[in-house]
Parts: structure tokens; C-alpha cells; sequence
């Protein structure tokens, strides 16, 4: 049997309750793309080298925190959330390595906000107060909400098609001064950016809706996935 690629998925940790958490869409979208999903928990910093070397490719997560202005030279303003300092100092060193490695990797959400920081880039800290728009919609948070336009001759077009695409939006924060070598692929009707690539690596990609929660409602978000996957794929080989 053909052995499935190995798909690191960045967890997430309840502090209060003890417990690492990942939402279920995460895992279903791997497998569903053919991957095999390896849970990456993130307290002890030292063991990242040891996960990617199990890893073909990389998920790196969202959830529900900001990253620390202070990585992007900026000072703290109103409206920036709170921090978790030990999973974006562990998330950025396995994301370094794995851009060294050209290891396949998907940003998602926070995980794209993250991708661009390491390339030297900067974020909106709140999106109501710097562009006096909210991209946080409602529930139910797995339907599309609103409309994101792909640039053509772009990743992101290859594997979802250019022009129009319906994303969902659950974010405050989003991408300001793309980073050193970051080429944006879509934007939102109002300007936001809703995802980057590097066009210098294989597959390294970030999208700042969730296309695991809403490939339910449009299924070529599934794309991205797969695509992750067989980049991953192409990699073993």
C-alpha cells in the first residue's frame, strides 16, 4: 500500500483545562486529501526539528489569539488581543525550518498572519480601527460570508481557479506590509488581503479564511488540501 504523506497539523492548548485542542475539520480535510495528519503539540520547543523530520508537509493552524506586535516592530495599539507567546515562538521556529527545508505548507488564518511576520512583513492590529471595516462574521463561522478575488497565474489560482471565490471571514486581524519575497493572491472586496504565497518555494501558501470548515458549503477549498498533499507527494519522491 502506497504510503500516505505525513501532514503536520499545528495544535492548539487549553492553558485553564490542560488539554491540546484541534478542531476536527483540520484533521478530516487532510485525510480526506489523501494525507496522514501527525498532531504537532507545541510545549517543548526543542522537539520542532524532530517533527519535521517526520513530516512531508505542514499545517499551521489558527486560533483564537494574536500574535505579539512587537514581532513586527510595532508597539502595542487598542483592539490588539491577547497573546500566546510559547505556541508563535514555537510556530515561527518549525515555520523557519520548514522554509529552509521547502518543506509544503499551508498557512491558515493565523498561520498565514504568522508566515508573513517571518518573512519580515506586518499586520493590520485591528482591522475596525485601521480600515474602519469587521471581518468577523456571525454564526455559523463554516459559511461562506463573503466574496474574495484570486489573482490569475498565481498558486492559489491553479488550485482554486481565479476570480471570485466565497470565503468565510472570522479574523480582526490581517495582513499589512507583505513580507520579503510574499506575493498576495487574493483580496476581499474592501482590499484585505485573503492570501500570500512565495512563489520562490514549491507550495507555501497562506489563506486567511478556513477553508477546512467551509470546503463543506463550496468544495474547492478541498483543493487546497489536496494540492498540500501531493506537493508533499512530489516531495518524497
Amino acid at each position: 500500500m502506497t504510503r500516505r504523506p505525513r501532514i503536520g497539523v499545528t495544535l492548539d492548548l487549553d492553558e485553564r483545562a490542560g488539554r491540546y485542542e484541534l478542531k476536527r475539520s483540520y484533521a478530516d480535510a487532510v485525510l480526506a486529501a489523501g494525507g496522514l495528519p501527525v498532531l504537532v503539540a507545541y510545549g517543548d520547543a526543542s522537539a520542532a526539528g524532530a517533527y519535521l523530520a517526520l513530516c512531508d508537509g505542514l499545517v499551521i493552524t489558527g486560533g483564537d489569539f494574536d500574535l505579539d506586535p512587537e514581532r513586527y516592530g510595532e508597539a502595542r495599539r487598542e483592539g490588539c488581543g491577547p497573546c500566546k507567546p510559547e505556541r508563535t515562538a514555537f510556530e515561527t521556529g518549525l515555520l523557519e525550518a520548514a522554509l529552509a527545508a521547502r518543506l509544503p505548507l499551508l498557512g491558515i488564518c493565523g498561520g498565514m498572519q504568522l508566515l508573513n511576520v517571518v518573512r519580515g512583513g506586518s499586520l493590520h492590529q485591528h482591522l475596525p480601527a485601521d480600515l474602519s471595516v469587521s471581518h468577523e462574521q456571525p454564526a455559523p463561522k463554516d459559511r461562506p460570508s463573503h466574496e474574495a478575488r484570486v489573482a490569475a497565474g498565481t498558486l492559489l489560482a491553479r488550485l482554486l481557479g481565479a476570480g471570485p471565490l466565497a470565503v468565510n471571514s472570522t479574523h480582526h486581524q490581517a495582513v499589512k506590509r507583505p513580507g520579503t519575497g510574499v506575493l498576495v493572491s487574493a483580496r476581499a472586496p474592501d482590499g484585505v488581503v485573503e492570501a500570500i504565497e512565495l512563489p520562490d518555494l514549491p507550495f507555501a501558501l497562506g489563506v486567511q479564511w478556513h477553508p477546512e470548515a467551509c470546503a463543506a458549503h463550496e468544495a474547492r477549498h478541498g483543493n487546497l488540501f489536496r494540492g498540500l498533499v501531493e506537493a508533499a507527494r512530489d516531495l518524497r519522491r
